[in-house]
Formats: structure tokens, C-alpha cells, sequence
């Protein structure tokens, strides 16, 4: 039935060549319409309650807060595991359900339950908020990201962004927000003169009620117009326009009738900076732009840049507008590899091709097939609803070398038919119809090894599912041109051509006659050759994920003030360390972010320097500097490749996590381990008290000041008024105190005048006034202590958590044997745990991945049982794969590489391609014993005839892979992956010519 339809088609060109047509012009507007994005849409079944409690500690926040909050999220149906961390002000509790749970269901059933709790939340605190969890490696702060600097005031640098740049930003079609973070903003200083408002009896909360009722903003009623007896709504309203209108803002004290401006300086002044922004030296804010899901990253990335380039010529003089972040740099880099790697995969599909065949017009037919098949998956793709992101655009540069092997077996059956004196149109139908069998088998098996991947859950399966799809529809795609395309172009181009026998297929007959010969001693060198690059694979080479940084090599310098330092405190701190970098030659740019109680220094080098000594050099001159600061954390910690090339000095890069139901415990038992990891002298950097990650703060005291209440009604006050007074004295605002001053919203403050020279001493001279006018110093109700805080406590599943962190300085291999050695020799009590949890593959997705693994396997097998009907055939088929996995444990031993999670996939991929060299093989030897032919001598002629179209496919495949493993960091989540299907397929083709017949040999005797 297929040769009749494969003749129909043939006859009918102009048909088939409309229908490419329609192909190639639909996949072209595909390709056009189709979103480009940095990362694909990532939902798990997790979710995350945040909430707000300001200014209450790290230990209330965990006891009135997130004890709660976790109460009521473990008894939600199908949770797996709970971990909440309580910071200063804030709670966040994650919960991961079961891989069937449905998200938003579940988050509806939590928005119930916390409902209900919210109602016992402590004072102040604010509602919880329910978020979904997206992967950290997926997670996208912003499209762009901007920083604006010039010789300006920050107020004006920030109302510039604001105005001339924000607004019109948000007009652009794709843009979704644009927040500008940083700067100053105007507001109202209202000071109270001490000694007037004590005469008069008032109190800092009468002026702030009298400033609150200027917002009143209320539907009076309803009242009735005579004229047409219509009612009306009456609103009230308290509005002040100018400065003037509100000192004279009429207050009452008794009998005594005042204005605002009787007992105040009512000013417009700036808010209190609360962070700096500096690059290279210079003030500046940030601008972020966020970009609307779904739409066109590099076409919005373009109408950004135009638009922004018309805006700055708008701008003052000395302005500059600096690019930080851009989410569309990568995916242009990212094409553009793609690009070069498909130029560089068809010029070596044409050498190899000309090489094999010595004629010019089949390649050009199978390069011209790889064109269609894309443009066909383009199309597949647009319809699937996927997107070309990070992980669509690896999967179709890896397999991109696999888009030809359909269309190089096919070619190469009719080239050898036309080579025997067959007719070009009944070459064409026949050398079809005689692979479309082996050709499906070997197409499915590739397919079907990705079938268990839709059972991989957690960010396994997020990470995977794209990449996979984009495979398996461009390896579909490449089968239907193949078979129809193909044949019908080469039955009017195939020229006839004379037979020719190569030495090299002269050599391989005679090599495979004395493999035929001595079939167990073939089969016994192989399996030797498996346990030798095993033994070397298990003693050498590292298993499971490292961290891996970006592309860049930067410094960070990072430093932690005592809770309530001062911005001005750390901001000569930063200034230490720009004036030490800043206009250094070897230095790109110093971006500087400044806050009242730590400081973050960003230090980017030119390409040039990155890879050199200077980075580290650097970073040795700056931990220094950082030591002669006494009673401040700081630690100067170096990222990129420049500092994890075994040299040292990069961010601490092992961590050992404690659990424990006892805080106090878990803290002894992260401090012993940090002691044992101190004798190491290759340990540096050593934190007993992280949250797992090297920016993690250390323990910290707080000033409280504790009511005494049973002494307040001596006095005639109340904690209200006491409460109220005190913060008259300090200098941030307590609630969200604002006001319409005509078309402006603008905060304000009610201090007394001189709250700015108001420090820690004097809050012990403080006197109170009850509403009587009776005075009393502030220590006789009040009780001021200072105590120690934890500036985090996290737990997991309700048990207490403490990381150990430290950087070793030498290979990574001998670094995870120390650690397995703390943890395997530190006597722990019942009940407590040490592990070290890996960055990305847990034991858990390791097991999921050999579970999948197994699984592809049997489904690879049970395909081609079906397909040959015969269980010997496909047993023969299924060897293959260990001589795939010879070579993969090769080339990871001698190259030194990492085996991790993509290498995993990598070998899953094998399962399924490995295996359709020796379909081809297999099917050849099974149709010449069908015809007739002994056994030996049907091995040695289908082998010949195979092992074309086998080298042909594996060099296309291998070189087509050989752009990822150099590409270096811009490939590094694909690398191992690509490497260890270079080298499993490399040794499977060079095996499997003698293996596989040997084996065939043995197992099939007539």
C-alpha cells in the first residue's frame, strides 16, 4: 500500500511541491509569530504564603506568625514537604504538594483556611499572601534593567525617570511595568517646638489626627433639590492646597484656639534617603522594565531601545543611562549559536555526504529536506503552543544533527539501488519502501525513550518537557520528508551510477570475516572493554550537579552593619572600597547599592582580564581592606569562571545542612562541624550560622523597650500615648501617613524640631505628659534592654535548620569527600540529621531518572519486538546500549568533566538513538536471510550495505553536537548532555559494526 501511494506521489510532482510550498511558507510565518523568551512558562505544584509583620522580630514573627501559617498548610490534602523562614518583619512559608494536585484548587483551599487564621494574627500584621512558585533558574525580576546617573540631585534623577521616562515607557506595546527604585521623594516636615505644644497640652497624635482628617473623604447623604425634587449626593470634603492652607490648619488645645504654625515649622524638605545607588561613583536610580507574558522578547526589546534612545535626547545635559540587564541579550546570543551551529552542522553534512556518495546533487537533496523539516517543526511548534526559548532552542540544535539521518538512509538505499542498475522511479519507490520499516522502528525508538519523561515531576519535568517536545517533533517532522520528499525529488535527479568498492569497505569485509570467525572472543573483549571505562568512570569521575556560575567573571563585596547602623555608616564603608576600584584599567564598572544596615558592590570585568590573574589579585587587595573594619561583616566573595577554575577564591561552594527539633541543639551540633571543617587547611570562609547561601546574615541584638503597665495608671497614661511620644523622638515614620497637598500626594512627618540630634542616651531623658499635663521620666514606665536575635530562623517539615557553609579551595571531587566525611563521622543525637543537599539533582530525581531510564529501555524494546516480530532481534538490538555507555564513560573520565543532570538525560537520549544503527543492521541481515541467503553470508553483505548510512549518521549527528560541548558557557546546562551523546554514540558506531554480527552470529544459527 505504501509503494502505491509513494508511485502516486511521484507521479504527481506539482502536488507534492505545493504541498512543501504551503510548508515552507506557513513554517516562515510560524517562525515569525512564535514568542521569543529567555525561559519557558514554569508552574509547579508549590505555593508560597507570605506576610507582612513590621518590625517585630525573627523569633515573634515564627511564633505568632509562621507557627500558625504552617499549622494550617500541613492539613491540606496531598502536601509532601513544608519549610517556612521567619525574618525580621516577615514570614514566608513554601509548601510543595503532591504532582497531582492542581494549583490554583489548592490555592484556593489555602486562601480559605488562611482566612480563617488571619483572624488570630497579632496586631499589625498583615494579610498572608498567596504566590505560585516559579524555579529559581527561571525566575525573571525584570526584562530590562536600567540605571540612571548624572551630576543631579537624587530627587530630580528620580523625578526625571519618573516623568521622562516612565510614563512613556508604559505606552510601549509589550511593556507591562516600569518601576523606578531608588532616589528621593519629596515630603512635608511638620516639627513640633517641644516646649510650645507641653504649654498648650497637646500631644503629637492630636496634630496627626488633625492631619488625617484633611484626606476625609465621605458621601454625606442624600439631599433633595426643590427645583426638580431629584436627590443628590452630598461628599465631604477637608482638602488643603498650598503649604500656607496648612499651617494654617486651626487646632484646639482646651479652651485655646491655635493654628499649626503656632506650635510648628511646617516644611517641604526630601524623605530620608533609604538606600544609594551609585555607578562608577555617580548618583543614580534604577529603572526595571517587566514585560508582558507571551509577547516577543526581542521585538519589545527593539521598540524599548528606540523609544528610550528619543527620551534621552529630552534629558538634561550629563545624563547617562546605563544598561545592566538585558533578558534579550541572551536569546540573540542564543540564536546566533544556533545559527553558526547550523552552518557549521550543513557544511559538514555536505563533506560528509560528498565523501561517501562522491556526488553533488543527493547532498543538496538531504540538505534541502533538513530545511523543510524545520520550517515543518517550526509549524508543529506554533501549533503545540510552545514558545522558542532557552530550552525549544537547545532542543532543536540537538537535534539538529539527527534532522538528516531519516533523509541520509533513505538517499543512500535508493544511491545504492541505482549503483545495482536499478531504474530511478522504481529505485526511489523500492529503496523507500524497503527502509520505511527500520526508518519508523528507528524513529520511534528515539520517541518512545522520552514517553517516561512525562512521569518526571518537581522541576525535572519543567526543565525537560520543552526541550524533549522540540525533539521529538523535529525527529517526526524529518520522518514525513523524508518519506515523501524525498523519494520524489530523487526519482527525477538520481543519475545512474557505476559501482565502486572502497578499500575501506574492502577492509571492513575482511575484519568482519575474522569477527565472524571468533564471535565470543569479540563479545568477551567488548564486555572487558565495558568493565575497564566503568572501573575508571566510577573511580574518577564526580556524580551529581555542582554550582554553576554565569558567563561572567565579577567580584561582589558584601557587608553587614549591626541592626540599626545608620545609611550614612555604610555608606563610607562603600566608599573605602569604590575609592580603591573605582577608574582601575582593569575594572569595567563598580555598580554600588548602599542601605542603612548593608552594602552590595558589584565589580564587572572587561572580557579581556576575566580569565586572568588580575580578578583574583583584586579580590585578595579587597579582603584586606575588608579586615580593617572592626564590629562590621564583610566578606568580598568572586563568581564566573575566573574563579572556578581551581585557582580558588570564589563564594563558599559546599554547604551541609543540620535538622533538628531542638534550636539550641541544632546550633551546637553546625558549630562542631564547623570546628572539624576548621583543621582542613584547603577550608576557607567557614559560616555556622547561614540560611544556606554565603550572603546569609549572622546573629545580631535589638533594643527593646518593654511597658510597664501595672505603673501606667499611676500616672494617668495609657501605652497609646506613651508609644506616641516616643516616636514624636525617632526618625522614621510609624504607618502610612500621607496627605493631598492640591494634585499632590505626598508623605508626611510629625517630629519634634530636633529629632534629628535625638540618639540612644537621650531616650533615657525622655518625659512623658499624661493628658493632665503630668510629667514622668520615661525609664519609670518603661523598661530598655538589649537582648540577642537570630536575623533568620528557617525549618523544614517543622524542624529547625542550620547550614554550615565554606569554600574549598582545590578540586571539587576532593572538597565532596571532606564533606562526606564530616557527615559520615559526626556523632549526632536521635532524632537530629546532617546532609548536604545538592544544588540541583536530589537523590530523589536521581532515583526518578533511573526509574525512567529503565523504563525507556523496556519500551525501546518492546517497540522493536513489535515491529520484527521476534524477541531475539530486538534482544540483539538492546546491546547496543552498553556500547553506548562504554564510550560515555569514556569521554567524561578523560575530559574530566562532571557527570550531572543533563548528563543523565543525555544517556536517556542514547537509549533510543543508539539503538537505530543496529535496526538498520539488524533488518538488512533479517530481509537477505528472508531471500535466501545463509546465514554468514547474509551478516557480512547486510553489514556492507549498512555501513555506509551508519558512519553517515553518526558523523552528522556527532559534528552537528561537537558546536554545544565548545560553546562553553553559553551551552553549559546542555554540554554534558551533548558530550555524553558524542561519545556513546562514537563508540556504539565503532562497536556495533563487529558486535552486533558477532552476536547475530551466536544467537541465530540457520
Amino acid at each position: 500500500m505504501f509503494s502505491r501511494i509513494l508511485t502516486s506521489l511521484i507521479r504527481r510532482p506539482v502536488a507534492v511541491s505545493m504541498v512543501m510550498l504551503v510548508i515552507v511558507a506557513t513554517g516562515i510565518v510560524s517562525a515569525w509569530r512564535l514568542p521569543l523568551e529567555l525561559t519557558p512558562k514554569a508552574e509547579l505544584p508549590r505555593l508560597s504564603v507570605h506576610t507582612a509583620w513590621p518590625n517585630a522580630s525573627p523569633e515573634a514573627v515564627e511564633a505568632f506568625v509562621t507557627a500558625p501559617i504552617e499549622g494550617v498548610v500541613a492539613g491540606l490534602p496531598g502536601v509532601q514537604k513544608l519549610t517556612s523562614t521567619s525574618r525580621e518583619g516577615q514570614s514566608t512559608v513554601e509548601v510543595a504538594f503532591s504532582r497531582d494536585t492542581r494549583v490554583d484548587f489548592a490555592a484556593l483551599q489555602l486562601s480559605e483556611q488562611l482566612a480563617i487564621v488571619r483572624e488570630h494574627l497579632p496586631h499589625g500584621a498583615g494579610a498572608p499572601r498567596i504566590q505560585k512558585y516559579v524555579p529559581e533558574e527561571f525566575r525573571q525580576e525584570a526584562f530590562l534593567q536600567y540605571q540612571l546617573a548624572g551630576p543631579y540631585s537624587l530627587y530630580d534623577i528620580r523625578q526625571m525617570a519618573l516623568k521622562k521616562l516612565r510614563t512613556p515607557l508604559l505606552a510601549v506595546p509589550g511593556v507591562a511595568d516600569v518601576q523606578v527604585q531608588g532616589g528621593q521623594d519629596a515630603e512635608i516636615h511638620i516639627l513640633l517646638d517641644r516646649r510650645k505644644v507641653q504649654n498648650f497640652g497637646l500631644r503629637p497624635q492630636h496634630i496627626r489626627q488633625a492631619l488625617q482628617d484633611l484626606n476625609l473623604r465621605l458621601q454625606g447623604g442624600l439631599l433633595r433639590r426643590p427645583a426638580d425634587r431629584r436627590g443628590v449626593d452630598l461628599l465631604v470634603l477637608n482638602p488643603v492646597h498650598t503649604l500656607e492652607e496648612l499651617r494654617n490648619l486651626p487646632l484646639r488645645a482646651g479652651k485655646t484656639r491655635l493654628r499649626l504654625k503656632d506650635v510648628a515649622t511646617v516644611e517641604r524638605a526630601y524623605q530620608n534617603v533609604r538606600q544609594l545607588v551609585r555607578i562608577d561613583g555617580n548618583p543614580a536610580v534604577s529603572l526595571v522594565i517587566h514585560r508582558e507574558p507571551g509577547s516577543n522578547t526581542i521585538a519589545v526589546a527593539n521598540t524599548v531601545f528606540r523609544e528610550l534612545e528619543r527620551l534621552m535626547r529630552t534629558l538634561p545635559p550629563g545624563m547617562r543611562l546605563l544598561k545592566i540587564y538585558d533578558e534579550s541579550a541572551r536569546i540573540r546570543r542564543d540564536l546566533r549559536a544556533l545559527s553558526t551551529r547550523s552552518i557549521f552542522c550543513l557544511l559538514v553534512i555536505l563533506l560528509v555526504l560528498l565523501a561517501f556518495l562522491r556526488t553533488l546533487h543527493l547532498p543538496l537533496l538531504v540538505m534541502s529536506t533538513v530545511a523543510i523539516a524545520i520550517l515543518l517543526t517550526l509549524n508543529l511548534f506554533y501549533f503545540a503552543g510552545l514558545t522558542l526559548n532557552i530550552l525549544t532552542l537547545a532542543g532543536l540544535a540537538l537535534g539538529f544533527g539527527m534532522l538528516v539521518d531519516n533523509a541520509i538512509v533513505v538517499m543512500d538505499n535508493i544511491h545504492r539501488l541505482r549503483e545495482e542498475g536499478m531504474e530511478a522511479t522504481q529505485a526511489a519507490v523500492q529503496g523507500t519502501q524497503e527502509m520505511l520499516q527500520p526508518l519508523a522502528a528507528s524513529t520511534l525508538t528515539t520517541v518512545v525513550v522520552f514517553l517516561p519523561a512525562l512521569y518526571m515531576t518537581g522541576e525535572l519535568r519543567v526543565y525537560y518537557i520543552p526541550f524533549i517536545l522540540a525533539v521529538c517533533l523535529s525527529l517526526l517532522s524529518s520522518l514525513v520528508i523524508a518519506l515523501l520528499f524525498a523519494p520524489m525529488v530523487a526519482a527525477r535527479v538520481a543519475p545512474a551510477v557505476r559501482p565502486r568498492e572502497s578499500r575501506l569497505l574492502r577492509a571492513y569485509r575482511f575484519l568482519l570475516r575474522k569477527a565472524l570467525a571468533w564471535p565470543l572472543v569479540v563479545l568477551v573483549a567488548a564486555g572487558g572493554l565495558f568493565y575497564f571505562s566503568y572501573d575508571q568512570f566510577d573511580k574518577n569521575v564526580t556524580r551529581g550537579e555542582i554550582w554553576r556560575w554565569d558567563g561572567d567573571t565579577y567580584l561582589i563585596c558584601w557587608a553587614r552593619l549591626p541592626r540599626g547602623a545608620e545609611l550614612q555608616r555604610a555608606d563610607d564603608i562603600a566608599r573605602t572600597f569604590e575609592e580603591k576600584v573605582v577608574g582601575l584599567p582593569g575594572v569595567k564598572r563598580v555598580s554600588t547599592y548602599v542601605y542603612p544596615e548593608r552594602v552590595r558592590i558589584r565589580i564587572d570585568f572587561p572580557k579581556a582580564v576575566q580569565l586572568s590573574a588580575y580578578p583574583l589579585i583584586l579580590k585578595e587587595q579587597l579582603s584586606v581592606l575588608a579586615s580593617r573594619f572592626a564590629g562590621v561583616a564583610i566578606g568580598v566573595y568572586g563568581f564566573g569562571p575566573g574563579f572556578s577554575t581551581g585557582l580558588g577564591g570564589s563564594a563558599p561552594n559546599f554547604r551541609i545542612q543540620v535538622l533538628g527539633y531542638n534550636y539550641n541543639e541544632v546550633k551546637r551540633i553546625a558549630e562542631a562541624v564547623g570546628r572539624k571543617l576548621q583543621r582542613n587547611p584547603r577550608v576557607r570562609d567557614i559560616n555556622t550560622s547561614g540560611s544556606g547561601y554565603w550572603w546569609s546574615s549572622r546573629a545580631h541584638t535589638e533594643t527593646v523597650l518593654r511597658v510597664k503597665r501595672d505603673r501606667l495608671p499611676a500616672y494617668g497614661l495609657t501605652v497609646a500615648e506613651v508609644l506616641d511620644q516616643v516616636t514624636a523622638y525617632l526618625r522614621e515614620n510609624q504607618g502610612w501617613q500621607r496627605l493631598v497637598l492640591g494634585k499632590e500626594e505626598l508623605e508626611y512627618r510629625v517630629k519634634f524640631a530636633d529629632f534629628r540630634d535625638f540618639d540612644f542616651r537621650d531616650l533615657f531623658n525622655v518625659v512623658i505628659y499624661s493628658s493632665a499635663g503630668k510629667g514622668v521620666r520615661l525609664p519609670e514606665v518603661t523598661e530598655i534592654v538589649e537582648q540577642p536575635v537570630q536575623s533568620e530562623i528557617v525549618r523544614e517539615n517543622q524542624q529547625y535548620q542550620r547550614w554550615v557553609t565554606f569554600e574549598y579551595r582545590g578540586p571539587y571531587k576532593f572538597g565532596q569527600r571532606l564533606v562526606d566525611a564530616v557527615i559520615k563521622n559526626t556523632a549526632l543525637p536521635p532524632g537530629y540529621k546532617l546532609k548536604q543537599p545538592k544544588w540541583f539533582l536530589s537523590a530523589e530525581e536521581k532515583k526518578l531518572i533511573y526509574w525512567v531510564l529503565a523504563l525507556s529501555l523496556l519500551l525501546v524494546f518492546m517497540v522493536t519486538a513489535a515491529l520484527y516480530e521476534s524477541l531475539i532481534q530486538p534482544f540483539i538490538v538492546m546491546l547496543t546500549v552498553p556500547l553506548a555507555l562504554i564510550g560515555v564513560f569514556l569521554v567524561f573520565w578523560l575530559t574530566e568533566t562532571n557527570f550531572d543532570r543533563s548528563a543523565y538525560i543525555g544517556v536517556i537520549l542514547l537509549s533510543g538513538i543508539v539503538v537505530n544503527n543496529a535496526i538498520l543492521m539488524v533488518e538488512r541481515i533479517t530481509r537477505l536471510r528472508r531471500q535466501g541467503l545463509p546465514v554468514r553470508e547474509a551478516i557480512v553483505r547486510g553489514a556492507e550495505q549498512r555501513i555506509r548510512p551508519i558512519l553517515m549518521t553518526t558523523a552528522t549527528t556527532v559534528f552537528g553536537l561537537v558546536p554545544l560541548v565548545l560553546s562553553g558557557g553559553e551551552s553549559e546546562l546542555w554540554g554534558t548532555l551533548a558530550l555524553s551523546t558524542i561519545g556513546g554514540l562514537s563508540s556504539s558506531a565503532a562497536l556495533i559494526l563487529f558486535v552486533t554480527p558477532a552476536l547475530y552470529r551466536l544467537l541465530v544459527r540457520r
